[in-house]
């Protein structure tokens, strides 16, 4: 739902901002600036708002997931919740809901381990996480988070009023150097296993991320 939902908010926020609030988005979050239909400076639609706070959920139970399945999935999942619950707090959660497009992958991953597939679809699934990992979670989330940073940056060097508190840039790149570091860090994990799967070491259908 998270990922899907994201593309969708960055659809409108690259191609339709302008003609729902009149101000291309990052700039008119940043700014507070748009029609007063549009809620200028808050979210530019209701999907905006609340998606973070349907991760956040998310979060939580895999919080619970983590005490099982190990310290790197629950470190991930603890820095979802903080993340999300603190943009929700401030209510500035519609600011990260761009950036949940990396949830796409996780569709893949979650078909990976289903009970009712054959193991050639397991193995379609496995190559099909891969590629939208590195898609999206390397490549697009990235732009997005320094196209942020880089606007909200320019925006307080300029001296125009802004729609947070001076702290907030503060949070955008501590938050954004935390979530990018830990998917470079699931891509290290990823490639290994592609390289131990290529080379026979571990078996074509096994989805697992494990440390060898």
């Amino acid at each position: 739902i998270s990922g899907v939902g994201a593309a969708i908010c960055v659809y409108l926020n690259e191609f339709a901002a302008e003609e729902i609030s009149g101000v291309s988005e990052p700039l008119r979050s940043i700014r507070c600036d748009g029609e007063a239909g549009a809620g200028g400076g808050g979210p530019l639609t209701s999907l905006h708002r609340i998606l973070p706070a349907i991760t956040l959920g998310y979060g939580m139970c895999d919080i619970l997931e983590g005490l099982d399945l190990g310290r790197d999935f629950l470190l991930h999942a603890t820095a979802l919740v903080l993340v999300m619950g603190t943009v929700c707090e401030l209510g500035v959660s519609h600011t990260v809901t761009p950036m949940l497009i990396m949830e796409l992958s996780s569709i893949w991953l979650n078909l990976v381990s289903a009970s009712f597939i054959s193991e050639a679809a397991s193995v379609s699934f496995q190559a099909l996480f891969a590629l939208t990992f590195f898609v999206v979670r390397i490549l697009i989330v990235p732009y997005i988070w320094l196209e942020w940073v880089i606007t909200l940056l320019n925006e307080d060097r300029d001296g125009n009023d802004l729609c947070f508190p001076r702290y907030f840039i503060y949070l955008v790149l501590v938050f954004g150097v935390i979530f990018n570091g830990l998917n470079f860090y699931w891509m290290y994990k990823i490639i290994r296993k592609v390289r131990r799967k290529i080379t026979g070491v571990e078996k074509m259908a096994e989805a697992e991320l494990k440390d060898r």
